[in-house]
């Protein structure tokens, strides 16, 4: 059975970060598959510098279409669970497909890991890839303050090599609110020329 990592966020937009992050975790052996879940964001909470569920679903279909071992799930948008715990998505995607995935994030999610809701059931019912960022080194002695021994050392054992990617979908989004011509959106770092393109067409951001 494949080994699948689930890949949640809410790509607004998806960036070629993202897109290293999934690779790096392809490279390192660990998953054969890299599942991109984006997340659900409930209408009431929506506005003019956030793009809909639909919007975002089609920018990473766009992101990685063409690309070996990765696709995209709409399961957040079919549940839509609020609060939406990282957890409860993972239990209802073994339930369905029989299927534990393993958790891809971030080594600054993995540090705050012990407030996530149920954290002490996460860890024993799921695995983990953590991709390294800069400026928050991943250590067994930083997790032992919130985690025993064995926990701390099997969560620093989840750190994958990987580059460190400065660009955020913050960044972008803030970027794309300066410019008044489409113009300029098709040029933006980080953007793929076909997300880019889409963001244009569809006149998301509020640019």
């Amino acid at each position: 059975m494949k080994k699948k990592a689930f890949f949640g966020g809410s790509f607004d937009p998806p960036h070629t970060g993202h897109l290293g992050v999934a690779t790096a975790a392809l490279a390192s052996g660990r998953c054969d598959e890299v599942v991109w879940v984006p997340g659900f964001l409930p209408p009431h909470k929506q506005n003019s510098r956030r793009a809909p569920f639909a919007d975002r679903l089609a920018m990473v279909k766009l992101l990685i279409n063409g690309r070996e071992n990765m696709s995209v799930s709409d399961l957040e948008n079919r549940l839509q669970l609020v609060p939406s715990y990282t957890i409860d998505i993972l239990r209802h995607l073994y339930r369905e497909t029989g299927e534990k995935y393993l958790l891809l994030i971030g080594a600054d999610s993995l540090l705050a890991l012990h407030t996530w809701h149920e954290a002490a059931a996460l860890v024993k019912e799921f695995d983990f890839i953590t991709y390294p960022r800069s400026g928050q080194e991943v250590t067994t002695e930083k997790l032992l303050r919130n985690w025993d021994a064995p926990t701390a050392e099997k969560l620093a054992a989840t750190v994958i090599n990987g580059d460190f990617f400065k660009i955020s979908s913050t960044d972008v989004r803030f970027s794309m609110e300066k410019n008044t011509f489409q113009s300029n959106i098709i040029q933006q770092d980080g953007l793929t020329d076909e997300v880019a393109a889409y963001i244009a067409a569809h006149n998301l951001y509020n640019f």
